[in-house]
């Protein structure tokens, strides 16, 4: 895959981000969740990477279709490489939340691993990460799949920046023990070392 740390692809980046704003029609529901899949090697740490989100988070606002559960956690695991510290992921992050709110489908296990481990350099310090995780906790309660070893260690890996003293998070937690704890697979050593080093951030007095 490519990576914005590529000159090259930074100045690709900054050329698209200006024919996406030129650009009159709007973005279906399958155009915006590939595109932010495709940013899944970029990092917020570079402006061009900035401003290419700040490009698609107006077509995101206008784009009219529900985004579908498949779309949704394509678009949050795009975003692995991206830091809550940028106002450009907070806002997009924030109609996100809006969009996973209107869509009607059920996530499966791969949409709440993907989406979840799509936040791993993200803070719940900021109210935009926890409003997202609000939204992401309910869907992970209505998830009908048992979620599968790889699905686990992917979820659970994605809130190693996260504190369990923000209820949002505990949310998170209490849905994903649910699934842990139904679901029948073993899982392996990396999945297990994944699944508790995302939980760097958290302290056993909760609860």
């Amino acid at each position: 895959g490519m990576s914005s740390d590529c000159g090259e692809v930074r100045d690709l980046l900054s050329a698209l981000s200006v024919k996406i704003r030129l650009c009159k029609e709007e973005f279906s529901a399958q155009h915006v969740g590939n595109a932010l899949y495709g940013l899944k090697y970029m990092s917020s740490e570079y402006g061009e990477v900035r401003d290419m989100l700040s490009a698609l988070f107006t077509k995101v606002c206008c784009c009219e279709e529900d985004l579908k559960a498949q779309e949704l956690g394509n678009a949050l695991y795009g975003l692995q490489g991206m830091s809550s510290d940028s106002v450009e992921v907070l806002d997009m992050l924030s109609v996100l939340s809006v969009k996973i709110r209107s869509c009607k489908e059920n996530f499966n296990g791969q949409e709440v691993g993907n989406a979840l481990y799509g936040l791993k350099n993200m803070s719940s310090d900021h109210g935009k990460v926890r409003e997202l995780l609000l939204a992401l906790a309910v869907k992970i309660s209505g998830c009908k799949d048992d979620l599968k070893s790889q699905e686990v260690g992917n979820a659970l890996y994605g809130l190693q920046n996260m504190s369990n003293d923000c209820v949002e998070v505990r949310d998170v937690l209490s849905a994903l023990a649910i699934k842990v704890r139904s679901s029948k697979g073993n899982l392996k050593p990396q999945e297990m070392g994944n699944a508790l080093y995302g939980l760097k951030g958290m302290s056993s007095d909760c609860g």
